[in-house]
């Protein structure tokens, strides 16, 4: 079952790299204007949520494959199996805080608002983070394991989840600018 997850966690991830480079394709006379530009190119609020859509899709993939890296590592380092399990889970609870302070920063840096997307990212990351917090405890600290499978999967979920978060500024705005050519 291992195995299964990682496999979705790379597709997970390959879609994720997908959705940053249609946002280059979609918006390929605005892509330096994406990358490097601050609050005084946002004049309007489709500006900041174009850019807050755009940071937040950015982060997760960065942050999935980042972490994703290092959790892989540490699953083959030859420690106690017990320390191992709590520098994973650890590491992993990390990793979701490391996302909503990172999409934090980069707001505030480029001075753009927070979209809807961007909120709902960060509610899973902060669900996520709770539910390796606890898996922490539970299978780390107190080595209870009935609870692994629940965790795989719900974090599977929640991966998911905010793969097709991300990718619904693109897809919405490729659906507007087809139907519109067709009309």
């Amino acid at each position: 079952m291992n195995e299964l997850i990682g496999i979705i966690d790379w597709i997970l991830t390959g879609f994720g790299c997908f959705i940053v480079f249609s946002f280059f394709y979609l918006f390929k006379e605005r892509w330096v204007q994406l990358v490097f530009a601050g609050n005084k190119s946002l004049k309007s609020k489709s500006d900041h949520e174009l850019h807050s859509c755009f940071l937040t899709t950015l982060t997760t993939v960065a942050i999935f494959i980042l972490f994703q890296q290092l959790l892989d590592f540490l699953l083959d380092l030859q420690i106690d199996e017990l320390v191992r399990r709590q520098i994973f889970y650890f590491i992993a609870a990390c990793g979701s805080a490391s996302f909503i302070i990172a999409l934090t920063l980069l707001h505030a840096i480029r001075e753009c608002t927070f979209s809807q997307d961007a909120r709902y990212a960060c509610y899973l990351s902060y669900t996520a983070m709770i539910i390796k917090t606890f898996q922490l405890v539970l299978h780390g600290y107190l080595d209870i394991e009935w609870s692994a499978p629940y965790y795989m999967v719900s974090i599977l979920i929640l991966n998911t989840a905010q793969c097709v978060l991300v990718a619904k500024y693109p897809f919405n705005f490729f659906m507007q600018r087809k139907y519109t050519r067709e009309y």
